[in-house]
């Protein structure tokens, strides 16, 4: 951000520009809005010298453009083209104590009093919805299993930094934009029809010109999040809300759904409805679906997960410009941790669920039990990052891949399973099952089916089973984690492969 300010009048003074580049050109060299008491706050902590940056660490966290700030310096300073700044205190570091002071003269301070100006409610709301789109980000990347939460938290929160100061400095205009939104009005043709282009677009180029990290501007461009009709073909495959979502054999959606941006872009279209139209807003229910293909979970778990985030977002960011999301909420059993835990104490359990499925149908075949196996793993083995349930069939001895989840479909398809393998003729001709990792896992690699290493990682945890699921049929799991598993985890498979376990006639 360029340090030559043009304007330094926070609230009223709206030239209102028309097009993307009298835009770019309005917003691309305004200060940056930061709360008063920590702007005088990180003064005073640059000026002493027994502080440190790890000392100012709650305070850069405290005031999201004064966070912004400091990441786009630390950019500009180290080019970031592989994306290894991910968080402002890591950009801090970066910039150091003598860069911070240089980036003083960026900001422009705001009180916040018992009356408070009609821009600065709409500024703070902003921030506010911008807070819970993260938050909801966050759970939704967690329950992916990912290791990327806390890099889509801040890359959610500061995809709306152009958004912010649209309302710091235009309020007018802004609010003309939202009357047509609710009027009924598409986003994107309010948007045009009001500024002359989309936001979305105006964004992209405000974080060039700020030199904003990479991961940020990614996070618009549908080389890395779906265009609408990929979001459709992902919806599409959640249509039923009491049955997990199917799998996609498309690569290129493959790829979107194992994107964690796709968590940040559909977080930040709910939050933005949810708090214009409400959490009853018609729209939600598609974003939810898109998620729920993505995560593979039960849509149900998508929308709770959602609400618990903006429960989260209202203790823990709340900025005061409007109520939180969270209160919208009229059935506490969707957000209270405590009532959450006694409605799992009296849920049926994913494996008494497939007990019960299995009992109801009798003449189940080895496909439909890998099918019933699948979900239920899903449900009662969260660490299970990638499965496969092969059935091997004892008649032309041969090793088929049936279901899994996780990994790319042509990446599986292309392994040579019915390769020489001594632990997959261990397991195809025994009922079986073992936990392997670390220096165990290493010792068997060379044992498995020739290339089917690719897709395991030094750090990974391999469970392997097999039982007979049919006359001369077997069905085989192969259960990866890149964190680790645990020894609920082995019980619970060992379990799930007995339930589905052929008793001969």
């Amino acid at each position: 951000m360029s340090s030559a300010m043009n304007d330094t009048t926070p609230f009223g003074n709206d030239t209102t520009p028309s097009g993307l580049n009298e835009w770019l050109h309005f917003l691309k060299n305004k200060r940056f809005p930061v709360r008063a008491v920590n702007l005088a706050r990180l003064k005073t902590q640059i000026k002493r010298t027994e502080d440190t940056l790890d000392g100012i660490q709650a305070n850069i966290a405290s005031d999201p453009l004064l966070a912004f700030a400091i990441l786009n310096e630390a950019n500009r300073i180290v080019p970031n083209k592989n994306n290894e700044i991910k968080t402002p205190f890591h950009a801090a570091a970066i910039v150091g104590m003598k860069g911070l002071e240089k980036l003083l003269p960026q900001f422009i301070p705001y009180e916040i009093s018992k009356k408070k100006s009609a821009h600065l409610i709409a500024f703070l709301s902003e921030l506010q919805t911008s807070y819970e789109a993260a938050a909801i980000a966050r759970h939704w990347t967690i329950k992916k299993l990912s290791s990327h939460e806390d890099d889509i938290f801040w890359v959610t929160l500061f995809r709306d930094a152009a958004r912010w100061l649209l309302w710091f400095y235009a309020y007018p205009t802004m609010t003309t934009l939202n009357q047509k939104i609710k009027q009924g009005e598409q986003a994107s043709q309010a948007e045009i029809s009001t500024l002359g282009c989309r936001i979305d677009e105006l964004t992209v180029h405000l974080c060039h010109a700020w030199n904003t990290p990479n991961k940020i501007i990614d996070s618009f461009l549908t080389k890395h999040v779906p265009n609408h009709k990929e979001l459709q073909s992902l919806a599409h495959l959640a249509h039923h809300p009491d049955e997990l979502p199917g799998f996609t054999e498309d690569k290129r959606l493959n790829i979107l759904t194992n994107n964690p941006l796709i968590f940040s872009y559909c977080a930040n279209k709910v939050a933005h409805q949810a708090n214009l139209m409400g959490w009853n807003a018609k729209n939600l229910p598609f974003f939810y679906r898109v998620v729920s293909t993505a995560i593979h979970r039960h849509l149900g778990e998508i929308i709770q997960s959602a609400h618990l985030a903006s429960a989260e977002a209202a203790t823990l960011y709340n900025t005061g410009g409007r109520a939180p999301l969270a209160q919208q909420l009229l059935d506490p059993n969707l957000y209270s941790e405590s009532k959450m835990d006694q409605t799992t104490k009296v849920a049926i359990s994913p494996i008494t669920t497939l007990k019960k499925a299995l009992e109801k149908a009798t003449d189940t075949d080895t496909k439909q039990k890998a099918s019933l196996a699948l979900k239920t793993i899903k449900q009662a083995i969260p660490n299970a990052q990638h499965s496969i349930i092969f059935k091997h069939s004892n008649s032309n001895a041969t090793t088929t891949p049936l279901f899994q989840s996780g990994y790319q479909s042509e990446t599986i398809r292309n392994i040579q399973w019915n390769a020489p393998s001594e632990v997959f003729k261990k397991l195809s001709t025994t009922k079986s099952a073992t936990h392997l990792f670390g220096s165990k896992l290493d010792k068997l690699r060379a044992e498995l089916p020739h290339t089917s290493g690719q897709i395991i990682e030094t750090n990974s945890h391999l469970m392997l089973a097999s039982t007979p699921t049919a006359d001369n049929e077997m069905s085989l799991f192969w259960l990866e984690s890149r964190t680790e598993f645990n020894e609920q985890d082995y019980k619970n498979l060992k379990h799930i492969v007995s339930l589905i376990s052929h008793t001969p006639v």
